[in-house]
């Protein structure tokens, strides 16, 4: 099953919630390994890890794997609901405890996954006041709606996740100690996409195949540059970037296959660096590549100098008047993927 961050999925015919979670680099397979584990028991769950990286999907997975899957999972945000509103939907309240609650009152989140699990993201968030109220629920499995006296049992399983540091936060007074112990029963860290770089290939193809079909295009090869640079780039926003990206670049190509220019701006700097290298003969590099390559390397140059063309071909290593024959060669003069072309000092 792919996930894409439009919410939508694909079935892959595979029913082990873990096949989602793809990869082969060995710090993936520990960690969904551990997952998978995790998946046995009811022990709460920390999963650490950047923004991006899928710790939702890790939480899900685990969900799904274990004797709950038939209950509820509710996710709760800690970091998107405001400070005013976050007592009440996490427990609850009754009537009449604040001016607009509703006659019937309304159960927490705590109650609604009754069963289940409850996922706590972006727990590093989390006032203090309201980290005390979570802890009581862990110890004695018990909530107790806003404005009411009596307590509720709850049978829950808590998997929370963060991509701030708790350890520092503990030192700064902004986490307890005490709950931190208490959620870190089984601790995975998924690990960012820099640090997992053969995995890209796998990723873009599946990312792909779901973008494909919410974007109406067929897009079935990536250019081997495109690919290299998708490698080297250090996707700081990991695998939502990657996909933000794909998704970018197939709103802008009409064939079946990504090339260069059909990539963000930031993103064409990398497959430069993987092209040019001081003191190359990179001029007869070129002559010897395909066409293709060549209008590709070209274009990925111009738009890496801003369209300075005496820029563009100090990167290319290349003398401008060699630059200028090549610009026509393969007419990129007045190409649609580059703007007026500026001589340059």
């Amino acid at each position: 099953m792919i996930v894409s961050k439009q919410g939508r999925q694909k079935d892959n015919g595979n029913s082990d919630p873990f096949a989602r979670i793809i990869g082969s680099s060995p710090n993936i397979v520990v960690a969904r390994e551990l997952a998978r584990r995790a998946a046995r028991s009811d022990s709460t769950v920390l999963i650490t890890g950047e923004t991006g990286v899928g710790k939702s999907l890790f939480a899900k997975a685990i969900h799904e794997a274990s004797l709950r899957r038939e209950r509820p999972f509710v996710t709760v945000n800690c970091a998107a609901i405001p400070e005013t509103l976050i007592e009440s939907e996490f427990f609850g309240y009754v009537d009449g405890a604040f001016t607009g609650a509703s006659k019937k009152g309304k159960p927490g989140k705590f109650e609604l996954a009754e069963g289940g699990t409850v996922f706590l993201d972006e727990i590093g968030d989390m006032s203090l006041t309201l980290q005390a109220k979570v802890l009581r629920v862990l110890q004695e499995r018990i909530v107790e709606r806003l404005g009411d006296t009596t307590e509720t049992p709850v049978d829950v399983r808590v998997i929370a996740a963060t991509n701030k540091d708790l350890t520092k936060l503990m030192e700064s007074g902004k986490f307890r100690e005490d709950l931190y112990y208490r959620l870190k029963v089984i601790s995975i860290n998924i690990p960012p996409l820099r640090d997992r770089r053969e995995d890209i290939p796998e990723f873009v193809d599946c990312f792909l195949k779901c973008l494909n079909e919410i974007c109406g295009t067929s897009v079935t090869h990536v250019h081997p540059v495109v690919m290299e640079a998708f490698i080297k780039y250090p996707w700081p926003g990991n695998l939502r970037e990657l996909e933000n990206a794909l998704e970018s670049a197939l709103n802008l190509t009409d064939g079946d296959q990504l090339r260069l220019e059909h990539i963000p701006s930031h993103i064409w700097e990398y497959a430069i660096e993987i092209t040019t290298k001081p003191g190359a003969e990179f001029d007869k590099d070129l002559d010897d590549s395909l066409a293709e390559y060549e209008r590709d390397l070209l274009i990925a140059a111009l738009k890496a100098a801003g369209n300075n063309r005496s820029e563009a071909a100090r990167l290319l290593n290349i003398s401008r008047s060699g630059l200028y024959k090549k610009l026509k060669k393969h007419g990129v003069f007045r190409n649609d993927n580059t703007e007026q072309l500026s001589e340059g000092r």
